[in-house]
């Protein structure tokens, strides 16, 4: 649990308007009495996955927890003094946000506190965008592209923000008002409440650290949004720095946060050497994150599965999909819909059993806290002129820790109530309610996950697991919604990993 979101008054609220029990979200979240006891004065605050979970057992989005209004108020939000969300950085910026409620705003109005730092101690910033300060107390001195500024207390100040900046208090102690103007948020393109929250999680995290091999324009572009929405601090950009300045300089918005992993281009073995490079910065601990650019994929997992130096963890890597589709009021979880051709390779149970304990984690860190997993087959009768079917049997009577996990199940009964009451399996504990869908090959995953995103317009994130830290590939068909909420979906796992869960 973390020391910064308080929630208690608002999870009351919540609990007496839906009828739910403190016994039953005691229960649900594996918490003791002292623990919810503590949530609810507000003594501990829940973790990004644990509030997760609580939004989904209440039937809220964060929003309702963290400020007891739903997303949807759009026309006209009040924040109450008390309601301010405090931020502290670099140990002499405190912000207090005026309109946290408000969901997808493009102004970020601040109250902002400023203690005197040396001119070496100064965090330098640049975003696209544009910024107002307006001067309630003190003295500031701000520079923009080296050019200094001082303001007093009545003075008013507007800057275009893709020059770098600075902000200090000549004074001890300075306050300001600030608003920033930035580029429509990522939420704007999101239609669903799950994606929504998905999003609003990930921004409560600490920033991570996401290392880039081979940046090429479609990558290194999600990566530029996931730094300029504030989930990213730094970006590795690993490969030949000089062709990296050359052919994607333009796109290069926020030099100071760019680190670069010089490696030298050498014939064939260039992108292999990269690889490397950028796994050997993961083991170092400088970042959590890996994302794929313009390399070979063969390349790629050869790196991270190297025995000497890689990033594996003894399980096979596996794609996790999260989808919201409309008609099912839950995130989806689709696995594999793109790493292994099929569940059951050479015959192999376990190979079923990773591929699903890697989705059961995915979940989890989603805030799911006992996920509904289904084994999906053309019917729920097994048959040895199916041997999938055979083997999905045995991997549901497998004892499995915190789940429920069923199957063969055809991909009606396990989505759609209706259909289940029509076959008589209300008390099937998957049936109607799957968290997760397992298929038995990449090609009806493929099908399946594609469907979804161009037939149905689902929006969707992946994730991949199997290392000690989430793995992002991105494409260039994917839009700029699924390469935004791939990262986000990679950040709370990786903050789910960290916690040791």
């Amino acid at each position: 649990m973390s020391g910064e979101m308080k929630i208690g008054k608002h999870l009351r609220v919540l609990m007496a308007s839906k009828g739910i029990a403190a016994d039953t979200v005691r229960q649900r979240m594996g918490w003791d009495e002292e623990t919810l006891e503590n949530v609810l004065n507000d003594a501990v605050s829940p973790g990004v996955s644990e509030l997760l979970a609580l939004a989904g057992l209440l039937g809220a989005d964060i929003a309702g927890l963290l400020y007891g209004r739903e997303y949807q108020q759009r026309k006209a939000v009040k924040t109450a003094r008390n309601e301010r969300v405090g931020v502290d950085r670099k140990d002499y910026l405190h912000y207090e946000s005026l309109a946290p409620a408000y969901v997808g705003r493009h102004l970020e109005p601040f109250v902002v506190d400023i203690y005197h730092k040396g001119e070496e101690e100064l965090e330098v910033s640049r975003h696209p965008g544009e910024e107002f300060f307006y001067v309630l107390g003190g003295h500031i001195r701000v520079t923009v592209d080296g050019e200094v500024y001082d303001l007093e207390a009545g003075d008013s100040f507007y800057f275009d923000s893709m020059h770098e900046h600075t902000v200090n208090s000549v004074s001890d102690h300075s306050r300001i008002l600030a608003v920033v103007y930035s580029r429509e948020s990522m939420v704007h393109f999101t239609r669903g409440k799950g994606m929504q929250g998905l999003i609003a999680a990930a921004k409560m995290l600490q920033r991570r650290n996401l290392v880039l091999v081979c940046p090429d324009q479609s990558s290194l572009g999600a990566a530029n949004k996931a730094l300029e929405e504030r989930i990213i601090e730094t970006v590795y950009l690993v490969g030949s720095k000089t062709e990296i300045e050359t052919m994607y300089g333009s796109e290069l918005l926020f030099p100071r946060q760019y680190q670069y992993v010089d490696v030298t281009r050498q014939g064939d073995g260039y992108t292999a050497a990269a690889a490397r490079a950028g796994v050997a910065v993961i083991r170092e601990g400088k970042a959590q994150m890996l994302m794929k650019g313009e390399l070979n994929t063969a390349d790629f997992a050869r790196a991270i599965l190297s025995r000497e130096n890689g990033i594996g963890v003894g399980r096979r890597l596996s794609l996790v999909s999260l989808f919201e589709i409309p008609g099912v009021e839950r995130l989806l979880f689709l696995t594999d819909p793109g790493i292994n051709p099929e569940l059951f390779a050479g015959g192999d149970l376990s190979a079923g059993v990773e591929i699903i304990e890697n989705a059961l984690a995915v979940a989890r860190s989603m805030g799911v806290e006992r996920p509904k997993v289904a084994l999906l087959e053309a019917n729920e009768v097994p048959t040895e002129k199916i041997p999938t079917t055979v083997m999905e049997k045995a991997l549901a009577e497998r004892q499995w820790q915190g789940a429920d996990v069923y199957g063969p199940l055809s991909y009606d009964l396990a989505l759609y109530p209706d259909a289940v009451k029509k076959k008589g399996m209300q008390d099937n504990p998957v049936a109607g309610q799957a968290d997760i869908l397992v298929v038995p090959t990449l090609a009806g995953g493929n099908i399946l996950y594609k469907t979804w995103v161009f037939t149905m317009g689902a929006e969707v994130g992946n994730v991949v697991l199997g290392a000690s830290v989430p793995i992002i590939l991105t494409s260039r068909s994917d839009s700029d919604v699924t390469k935004f909420v791939t990262i986000c979906a990679s950040a709370i796992y990786s903050d789910y990993l960290l916690q040791g869960r």
